[in-house]
């Protein structure tokens, strides 16, 4: 069983996202990332681009986002973004 950590994908109008995933990797406005259970908290912001979320049942969802804000803490993601599609 994979190790799954819980992940909010949020614009100003609505929740898009809400669950548990095994991984979630976004365009940082330095370059690309990802983000695993138990990752050290973290706050970085986004670049227009995609992001790949990895479910434990081993299927993708894919958003294309628009600049924005990740954080990670106490094993809990939030992907903060101006619009997600």
């Amino acid at each position: 069983m994979a190790v799954e950590f819980h992940l909010d994908v949020v614009t100003p109008t609505k929740n898009v996202f809400s669950g548990n995933v095994v991984s979630v990797t976004a365009p940082g406005s330095e370059g690309q990332f990802q983000v695993l259970a138990g990752h050290a908290p973290f706050l970085s912001s986004l670049a227009t681009g995609e992001v790949r979320v990895d479910l434990a049942d081993k299927s993708q969802q894919t958003y294309k986002v628009s600049g924005g804000f990740f954080e990670v803490s106490a094993n809990r993601a939030m992907l903060l973004v101006e619009s997600a599609s």
